[in-house]
């Protein structure tokens, strides 16, 4: 059999397998964190909330994330990729179970917080995983491919909510219990893949790694050999390599970025109905539907090859701008929102979409396997701590400053995202996973 390296071998039926399993995840992260916009009108009717508790609402989940990013990127990093895999999921849908069975405002908080620490696990071992199979030409396309996945169920818990909102008037716990179906669907389908050939090198498991690759891909490969320090470390060793020079720069960027992407989207798309009404717009709830759909203008282009036609780099750049642009309109709209306004929002949803394909490409490329996983948990981690923060300040900044003056605030925030990119984000597009590993940030 032809030797040759995991980022030149040629796609297969596994690694399309793979990469549709591995989206399972990011599908049900999105449908999870989504459905909560559907319903949140219905909550703070149901449970009279003011602005604060409906933030807390929106934020609980994504603080949970926080949680479950650090913890399942250390464990993935120390007890790999697979048991987490599917044990994570096992949490999805037992989480989900539960809300349906859910009565008092106070459990509800605790659930979404228990069913973000999943979702946050699922980030790291998911990419590291998809990473770490997935031939050079791929990768990008197939990391993409999995915020692809994660906007498919956004926008299906906005189709689905709607509809049981249509057909169930005033049932939340059915609304946010349907997420139990995906989460088991997914929960079968994972069973029986295998260890990430990469991390059971990088443990020293090279046999192991060998037999996996001529199982799944019925081929030999050429390893390149891990770290030996890093190999022979615990969580610590992996703490420390990950915060030294080499590495703290990237970790500042991919947070830098992520944190400023996610802070301003999530908030906007979760109380994205109740903005709109406040801009008086007729029926908030089905156009805050209309204009989540149309997330896929942006991502299925950068999925489909642009994020390698064009590069890693300048798709961030521009995608930042774009948004920023997008917000700044609607900020100095003279009127009360109309058609131009939801054009605006389309922009936003569209590019925002495009940008997030990054999310799970730069931290994944820029890391070595032995605290690719840390990185990816530290840095969504962030990320959702922030936009956990922006999600519970919108509704209050609406309440006391008005939409306009709210959205320039998130406004000026990708302004930062523009300018952070422009200075320090590298271009890994061609690159083998050795070679985006050793970029430094100056």
């Amino acid at each position: 059999m032809e030797v040759r390296t995991l980022d030149d071998i040629p796609a297969s039926a596994f690694h399309l397998r793979l990469a549709l399993i591995a989206g399972g995840g990011p599908f049900c992260d999105g449908y999870i964190l989504g459905i909560i916009g559907v319903v949140l009108p219905l909550l703070v009717s149901s449970f009279h909330l003011g602005a604060n508790a409906t933030g807390l609402v929106g934020a609980a989940s994504l603080a949970g994330v926080f949680v479950g990013g650090l913890a399942g990127g250390v464990t993935s990093d120390r007890f790999g990729r697979k048991i987490l895999y599917t044990v994570n999921i096992l949490m999805f849908t037992v989480f989900s179970a539960a809300q349906f069975f859910c009565a008092s405002f106070t459990g509800l908080l605790v659930w979404r917080f228990l069913i973000g620490i999943a979702i946050g696990a699922d980030y790291p071992i998911a990419t590291a995983y998809v990473t770490e199979f997935m031939p050079r030409r791929w990768r990008g396309p197939a990391l993409s491919g999995l915020i692809t996945f994660w906007w498919l169920g956004y926008v299906c818990s906005f189709i689905i909510g709607y509809a049981l909102l249509s057909f169930f008037p005033g049932n939340w716990q059915l609304i946010l219990g349907s997420s139990f179906v995906p989460s088991l669907f997914l929960l079968l389908c994972r069973a029986g893949m295998p260890e990430s050939p990469l991390w059971l090198l990088s443990v020293g498991r090279a046999a192991e790694a060998r037999h996996i690759v001529k199982t799944f891909l019925k081929m030999d490969v050429a390893f390149e050999a891990p770290s030996p320090t890093v190999a022979a470390g615990g969580i610590r060793q992996v703490m420390a390599l990950l915060c030294s020079p080499r590495y703290r720069g990237l970790l500042l960027f991919v947070s830098a970025f992520w944190i400023l992407q996610s802070a301003p989207a999530f908030s906007i798309h979760t109380l994205q109905a109740q903005i709109l009404a406040q801009m008086h717009l007729t029926n908030p709830v089905l156009a805050a539907c209309v204009v989540t759909c149309f997330t896929f203008l942006g991502i299925l282009p950068v999925t489909f090859g642009l994020i390698n036609k064009i590069g890693r780099r300048t798709l961030l750049i521009w995608t930042f701008v774009l948004a920023a642009l997008s917000l700044l309109f609607i900020v100095v709209w003279p009127g009360q929102a109309g058609w131009a306004v939801l054009v605006a929002f389309i922009v936003y949803s569209a590019v925002e979409a495009a940008g997030s394909g990054l999310q799970f490409v730069y931290p994944n490329e820029l890391f070595p396997t032995e605290i690719r996983g840390t990185a990816v948990g530290f840095a969504s981690s962030v990320s959702r701590l922030g936009a956990a923060l922006g999600t519970f300040l919108l509704p209050v900044g609406v309440a006391h400053f008005g939409v306009q003056a709210t959205l320039f605030g998130a406004f000026a925030l990708l302004a930062l995202g523009a300018l952070i990119s422009w200075r320090w984000a590298p271009e890994t597009a061609g690159l083998s996973l050795s070679q985006a590993s050793h970029i430094t940030l100056s």
